[in-house]
């Protein structure tokens, strides 16, 4: 397989939530699908969840940028039922995406490396 890119991304927590706060359904549905948010029960970690699908989003779209140009709502960030995180596009795409998701109360980060399938 071939390489394409690595994308990494970090975001506070707090200013998400505050997005969340403000916007509602609007900002959710801007960058979600429902899907996506189905996944994420409500909580203690329910923004830290969603900041780190949204640095997920983010980094995917770093490691492909220089090849193929995304929104955020072209990727969708879903968990496998182990609990590992994945990436599927909205379009066929013929790439392989291999993620990493981390969050603290503060901070969420991901870290994308995006392969051409053969």
């Amino acid at each position: 397989m071939v390489v394409l890119g690595i994308g990494i991304d970090m975001v506070k927590t707090e200013k998400f939530s505050s997005a969340i706060k403000k916007w509602g359904d609007a900002f959710l549905s801007r960058v979600f699908e429902e899907k996506e948010l189905s996944g994420i029960p409500e909580g203690k970690m329910y923004y830290q969840r969603l900041a780190a699908r949204f640095a997920a989003k983010e980094a995917v779209i770093k490691a492909v940028s220089k090849s193929f140009p995304l929104a955020l709502k072209d990727i969708h960030v879903l968990n496998r039922s182990n609990g590992a995180p994945y990436c599927m596009f909205k379009d066929n795409m013929d790439l392989e995406i291999f993620l990493s998701i981390t969050h603290i109360e503060d901070y969420a980060v991901a870290c994308a490396v995006a392969q051409k399938k053969t």
